[in-house]
């Protein structure tokens, strides 16, 4: 089977934040967040609900535009790209709720995704979509039929399958478990592995701690729009989940008394 990327995991940082600031309108989400990202690693990013972890993924796919702060990927600055520009680069986002062009078949829906990076390295796309379906065999079953009739797993298998179709550096993977019974996350997760054992760098974001970070190498918990706390994913997990996701003083430090947010939150996905 061919890799989809054939070069050997090492330490050297392919992603890079530096003072990340962004937001929705005047509302600020990201507040200086910093962030390295080696090659062949697996981060994942993990918090309440309205933390920013889906607007930090926006932002550095493009999606939303930073307002401040340097975002790079192996020393190239991204910021004031278009999404295109990134996934061409080669960082390319898995989304919350997947996406898909429902009325298109799992075929059409694959082809685009390699849309962007056709002519950049050469690679027909039916050959890159044959690796797809030898990871997701069902997808192969079903490559003729409209996205919008798949399963929730199958879905997510094509979401997935889409986003390597651009050969990505770095993938972006936003809840990728969301919805799903727990036998199709726990495949989608092992494919998630091989992946990365071929050396394909993750930054992922998933609401159920303990399974991201029994896949990742290194877990970071956002708070408010910045990261407060870092370990190995192991570290992390053999922590008390509940005391790092709501708070250090015991109890959820983004909503008074009452219940009421205590800070403006967007929620857009987050």
């Amino acid at each position: 089977m061919n890799a989809f990327v054939d070069t050997p995991p090492s330490h050297d940082t392919v992603l890079r934040l530096r003072g990340l600031r962004a937001g929705y309108g005047a509302v600020e989400v990201l507040r200086d967040v910093d962030l390295d990202v080696a090659h062949g690693e697996i981060v994942t990013i993990i918090g309440v609900n309205g933390s920013g972890k889906s607007t930090l993924l926006k932002t550095i796919s493009g999606v939303v535009k930073p307002w401040e702060g340097v975002i790079e990927l192996k020393g190239e600055n991204l910021v004031g790209l278009g999404v295109e520009q990134v996934v061409a680069r080669g960082v390319v986002q898995v989304p919350e709720g997947r996406q898909l062009f429902g009325p298109l078949t799992v075929q059409e829906n694959l082809e685009l995704g390699s849309y962007s990076r056709r002519g950049k390295r050469g690679r027909p796309a039916a050959d890159k979509m044959e690796e797809v379906f030898e990871l997701f065999p069902r997808l192969q079953e079903r490559r003729l039929q409209h996205a919008a009739t798949l399963s929730g797993g199958e879905q997510q298998m094509l979401a997935v399958g889409r986003a390597l179709m651009a050969e990505p550096r770095v993938l972006l993977l936003d809840e990728p478990s969301m919805g799903l019974a727990p036998l199709v996350v726990k495949e989608i997760f092992r494919t998630l592995r091989e992946l990365n054992e071929r050396g394909l760098t993750l930054l992922l974001v998933e609401q159920d701690a303990r399974i991201a970070l029994s896949l990742a190498h290194r877990g970071l918990v956002m708070e408010r729009g910045r990261i407060v706390m870092e370990d190995g994913a192991a570290s992390l997990l053999a922590a008390d989940i509940q005391s790092i996701y709501f708070g250090h003083g015991g109890g959820r430090t983004d909503v008074t008394e009452d219940g009421h947010e205590k800070y403006p939150v967007v929620r857009e996905g987050d």
